[in-house]
């Protein structure tokens, strides 16, 4: 009887390493998802009026953000990346190790994400508001950067792992080299640094996901 019993408890309680491991493959979808429409979004801004950026003198995405014209397209671009971000790390949040590591790291590119969306509506009022976004952008291709490096290093990499990361950094310095003045690639360097980091995202997703189903546990015990 007692046996019985405990044949039909183990029939009925959901097995946690299958549901950590389906959530880690739900936040990788997420995160694609969120990236695809990013694209999509920007891209749409700059059909619409591609002489905000596409010039010598280039500017920046934030320049969608004070026209009416591509307001809706850029808050929808910057809202899927908050959105999906924000969601993959409440998938990862349970889990431990990398997967832990990953979702602090989803929040913070969440939060600085939309800081930078919600101060392009008012910078140009402004030097001080102006100073905030620039702040806000600086925020972001720092953290990125180091998000970039700490995922580069979790597993031994590829060759085309390491020019990934070379795509990545030449997108943060571009920016860095424009936010002081130097240069003015600043949609260039946007584009580089967001692709280089979104997919550094996705591999780190896959990676953790496909290890977890291998060794059947819900717990990333490898740092």
């Amino acid at each position: 009887m007692i046996r019985g019993i405990q044949k039909e408890l183990r029939a009925n309680t959901p097995d946690l390493s299958l549901r950590s491991t389906s959530d880690e493959w739900r936040a990788v979808s997420y995160v694609v998802r969120g990236e695809l429409a990013f694209l999509f979004f920007i891209g749409a801004s700059v059909a619409l009026h591609p002489g905000f950026v596409l010039k010598w003198n280039e500017g920046g995405m934030s320049n969608y953000g004070l026209h009416i014209k591509t307001a809706v397209p850029y808050t929808l671009a910057l809202s899927s990346l908050v959105f999906s971000s924000r969601r993959a790390a409440q998938l990862y949040a349970g889990a431990g190790g990398r997967s832990r590591r990953l979702s602090g790291l989803l929040w913070a590119y969440s939060v600085v994400v939309l800081s930078v969306m919600l101060s392009t509506y008012f910078y140009s009022r402004n030097i001080e508001l102006k100073d905030l976004h620039f702040v806000c952008g600086t925020l972001l291709v720092v953290l990125v950067g180091v998000g970039s490096l700490w995922m580069y290093r979790l597993w031994p990499p590829s060759a085309r792992i390491r020019a990934l990361l070379g795509v990545q950094l030449l997108g943060d310095a571009l920016a860095l080299l424009t936010v002081v003045g130097t240069l003015h690639f600043l949609f260039l360097a946007e584009m580089l640094s967001n692709i280089g980091f979104a997919a550094f995202l996705i591999r780190t997703g896959r990676r953790i996901a496909t290890e977890d189903d291998q060794v059947d546990s819900p717990y990333d015990i490898a740092s």
